[in-house]
């Protein structure tokens, strides 16, 4: 190409690529600074909208393992309570087997019997505890409807109560009751077996109806409770590690999309540097061409 003074395309192309270097520069730099691979959404699109998605997820997931670990406090809340209701149980079996020392008149029965009366009601008491103000037990048994009071469902992950997403059910437990037709303990907190003692055989604690048989029952129908409370713990305490460990997963795939490699971005950065010093040395070279030609007009 000849020497010429209307136009200078060396000095041109050198501006061209102080732009491409310095737009290369300025983005490493923002990549460094921010410590992100995504700056800017034209970065990576694909990979802002997966990130985005992924973020969302794990905030998600800590919500879950809160909600998880709510459940394992409720849990052991509504054990510490099986827990009383079966001493209470067994103190009433205790007071019913002394009542039938055949040494014992009615007055000494009735002595038994006042705190049988007591026990009774600490029973009926206990159906209505409640954990952050949420019933503990259903009032009535069996029931594993989750729309019904004491009726919970626990959702182990992110996806939440997404179809087909996993879940824990915490049934309905009938702790005591009034009513001697739906009660667990369904003999000794019956209201057909309160009052006096009227006889040896009737009345409160002295009530044939009141067979050991019947308490025996409410012990081993509060150790079911208590087993399955337990196996539900247990359980939780799985999902909660299954959880933090999907969690952790999803930051570290996040990662790998959004974060910078330090090391790389730091060499990519430093070539970025040479060259946008380079292609400034090189215009600057450019430049001086035309005073070459002026130099051979002038001679």
């Amino acid at each position: 190409m000849g020497l010429v003074i209307s136009s200078n395309f060396a000095a041109a192309f050198a501006a061209r690529q102080i732009e491409i270097n310095n737009d290369g520069l300025q983005k490493s730099l923002n990549r460094l600074s921010s410590g992100k691979r995504i700056v800017n959404p034209a970065d990576d699109a694909g990979g802002m909208a997966v990130q985005l998605k992924m973020q969302a997820a794990i905030k998600r997931g800590a919500v879950t393992k809160n909600n998880i670990q709510n459940a394992v406090s409720f849990l052991q809340t509504q054990d510490g309570v099986l827990q009383t209701a079966t001493k209470v149980v067994d103190r009433i079996a205790e007071l019913k087997a002394m009542s039938l020392d055949a040494t014992k008149n009615s007055e000494d029965i009735q002595n038994y019997n006042e705190e049988y009366q007591v026990l009774r009601q600490q029973l009926v008491d206990l159906q209505s505890e409640a954990f952050n103000g949420v019933d503990i037990f259903t009032t009535t048994q069996g029931l594993s409807d989750s729309t019904m009071d004491g009726v919970f469902t626990i959702y182990t992950t992110e996806q939440g109560n997404k179809a087909s997403a996993p879940s824990v059910r915490i049934n309905g437990v009938h702790l005591s009751s009034v009513s001697s037709t739906d009660a667990m303990v369904s003999n000794s907190i019956s209201s057909g077996y309160s009052g006096a003692v009227s006889s040896m055989t009737s009345g409160g604690l002295a009530s044939t109806g009141l067979s050991m048989d019947g308490i025996l029952s409410d012990l081993q129908n509060l150790a079911n409770a208590r087993a399955v409370n337990g196996a539900l713990q247990s359980r939780m305490s799985f999902a909660y590690d299954q959880a933090s460990i999907s969690k952790i997963n999803m930051e570290a795939a996040r990662s790998r999309i959004i974060d910078v490699d330090i090391a790389e971005e730091s060499s990519r950065f430093a070539r970025q540097n040479i060259l946008m010093q380079a292609s400034s040395s090189m215009l600057s070279q450019a430049n001086a061409t035309s005073r070459t030609a002026l130099q051979l007009l002038m001679q």
